[in-house]
């Protein structure tokens, strides 16, 4: 890996420290989500793997990044290098920090289910052909329409 200046590493740690501040800012939000992270196994495993993939991102990242100064160079437009950043930065976001933003929200949520021994949610119901699906959504709208005002013209 190639050298980074500060500002790159500071973008490092930017796209690294993201699921660890969206911890901070969901536990100040909401307080009641750090019991059951806390308290529970599930809770603390998905945002204990969250903060891994938000460092993985990073390194991912800087990876990229470093690849990525020496094929510009210093006489490439600034247009081009924002491009490239913008092109790197997709793939650790994709890949790591939007898997852990998920696991962030979705893991106190499911350890309070679990906890509290709620069953999970029934699987939606699947259509066998696109007719059962179009009758199914008739059956649901209603007979008449209701009726809308009139728009005066000027």
């Amino acid at each position: 890996m190639v050298r980074l200046e500060g500002r790159q590493w500071g973008l490092v740690v930017v796209v690294a420290g993201t699921p660890f501040f969206l911890a901070i800012l969901l536990a100040a939000a909401s307080p009641g989500l750090v019991e059951p992270v806390l308290g529970t196994l599930v809770g603390g495993a998905s945002w204990l793997l969250a903060a891994l993939l938000g460092l993985l991102g990073g390194a991912l990242f800087a990876a990229g990044l470093g690849g990525l100064t020496p094929s510009l160079g210093p006489t490439t437009s600034p247009a081009r290098r924002a491009l490239g950043l913008t092109l790197t930065a997709l793939v650790p976001v994709g890949l790591c920090i939007i898997p852990a933003i998920c696991l962030l929200l979705v893991g106190p949520a499911l350890a309070l289910r679990l906890e509290h021994g709620e069953a999970m949610p029934p699987t939606r119901e699947r259509f066998r052909t696109p007719q059962e699906l179009a009758q199914r959504l008739r059956q649901q709208l209603p007979r008449t329409l209701p009726s809308l005002p009139q728009v005066n013209p000027w």
